[in-house]
């Protein structure tokens, strides 16, 4: 009966660090996945930004040769 209890304590234990290595591993990925999607929004507004400012230069330069 105590041999039983014991194993039961050790699985109980196994399986409690196999979850705690199993949430490191998915707070990492989500963490990695997060760093990303940030440097992609980064990308994406300086390409906006870079489009706004092309066409307001494009206006100007319509505007100086009318």
């Amino acid at each position: 009966m105590m041999r039983k209890k014991t194993e039961f304590h050790e699985e109980l234990a196994n399986e409690k660090r196999e979850l705690k290595e199993a949430v490191t591993a998915l707070r990492k990925e989500l963490d990695e996945t997060a760093n990303r999607g940030k440097k992609v929004a980064s990308k994406v507004g300086a390409a906006v930004l870079a489009t706004v400012v092309a066409k307001k230069l494009l206006k100007l330069k319509r505007r100086r040769s009318s």
